[in-house]
């Protein structure tokens, strides 16, 4: 089967799944079971979006997933569930990645010389074998897309990966109140000066615990170590900093889109609920000049609670605002982020806006040491990770939120 038939009937298997729950959502008595059935249907067409985008990519490169060059091989790694597992496998033909799994199963006393000069001691942390090591590019690069899966926001926002971790200005200029003018003949023109102000990232060393394996995992040589170390890694430090890349208060950690966003106009009508006309309010609080590039940013509940909003006929309305559906909502893209806050009182649930304006900054040299001797006794060895990064939103006219009513 061809990768275009797939995905055409991928396409109509979530059609009819998706006629079908717009029918439960209009049962005259939608009880907890409905909503059960509901949320079951629209995590399969959730899932069945992901297969389709896998298939139309296999179909533009010409050939199946099996053919797929390296780099269209991590696209089809960024879209599916498994973060980090089958591209680890790409990115071990990398001197410097194969050499960096060696010093996870074995240590740096059994690297080659070759090997060793393939990665390097991690600056300012002591000895090798004290300090650790630096995670090499291609394994670094898995990390940060394996760390996506844990919070939507960095699939969107500005990220820059920079060599140290020196403080990092930001320019800012908002232009939307400037203009400019009409002149006659021979006047001369005004002036008014772009204004500019700055945010400076800074970089915030977040750990991720250490991660204890087995000498028998270790010794298995068909298990995929060095990728199960990656994604343990990834899990722990996405969460952390995902959280405070969205709801963090900026003090000796980053500033959150969610506190550095600007309130909206309007304040929804009760602390447990948010309409449609609430939802149009925020979006119109946002710019024009901000809006062709806006998107969404919520979590799966609130999500989940959008979509069965019903109107005094218990019709849904979810599927028949204009340009929304299951990745849209009034034809902008959503973005799910587990770390948003839950709608209730006085919470900022939704944040809507030019997401791209939330920079995150994450230096280069994550650092891994292997702790073998600390738990020798149990035949375990240890793993620590540490990460150094920082994100504010760098123009507060770009993204709002809504408030929830005390």
């Amino acid at each position: 089967m061809s990768s275009f038939t797939q995905a055409q009937q991928l396409r109509e298997q979530r059609g009819r799944l998706l006629d079908q729950a717009r029918a439960l959502l209009k049962t005259p008595h939608f009880g907890h079971a409905e909503e059960g059935q509901f949320d079951a249907m629209m995590s399969q067409a959730d899932r069945l979006a992901v297969q389709i985008r896998e298939a139309e990519l296999r179909d533009a490169t010409g050939g199946s997933d099996g053919h797929l060059d390296p780099k269209m091989r991590r696209i089809l790694n960024g879209l599916s569930s498994r973060p980090g597992a089958d591209a680890w496998h790409e990115s071990e033909r990398d001197a410097g990645a194969k050499a960096f799994a060696k010093f996870l199963r074995l240590g740096f006393d059994h690297l080659d010389p070759e090997e060793r000069g393939a990665i390097r001691a991690a600056q300012g942390t002591g000895s090798g074998g004290a300090g650790g090591y630096t995670v090499p590019d291609a394994p670094m690069g898995q990390l940060v897309e394996a760390m996506k899966t844990y919070g939507g926001l960095l699939t969107a926002a500005t990220v820059l990966t920079t060599d140290t971790g020196a403080d990092l200005p930001i320019p800012v200029n908002d232009e939307t109140t400037q203009a400019g003018e009409i002149i006659t003949e021979n006047q001369p023109h005004n002036e008014q000066d772009a204004a500019f102000t700055q945010v400076v990232l800074q970089s915030y060393t977040y750990s991720s615990k250490i991660v204890r394996c087995s000498r028998q995992l270790l010794d298995d040589s068909s298990f995929d170590f060095a990728g199960f170390i990656i994604r343990a890694l990834a899990t722990r430090l996405g969460r952390t900093t995902s959280g405070h890349f969205t709801t963090g208060d900026g003090s000796s950690k980053p500033r959150g889109i969610v506190t550095a966003s600007v309130q909206g106009g309007t304040t929804t009508a009760v602390n447990n609920a948010i309409s449609y006309d609430e939802l149009v309010d925020l979006m119109h609080d946002v710019d024009p000049a901000y809006r062709a590039n806006a998107a969404w940013v919520m979590n799966d509940s609130t999500y989940a609670h959008l979509r069965k909003l019903k109107d005094s006929q218990l019709r849904p309305l979810y599927g028949d605002l204009p340009g929304s559906g299951p990745d849209t909502l009034l034809g902008k893209p959503i973005i799910i982020d587990n770390a948003m806050p839950d709608i209730g009182s006085a919470t900022k649930p939704i944040v809507f806006g030019d997401v791209s304006k939330y920079f995150i900054r994450i230096v280069r040299d994550v650092r891994i040491l292997r702790l073998e001797e600390r738990y020798a006794e149990n035949l375990q060895v240890g793993f620590l990770g540490f990460l150094r990064a920082d994100g504010d939103l760098v123009d507060t006219a770009a993204v709002k939120h809504l408030l929830m009513k005390t």
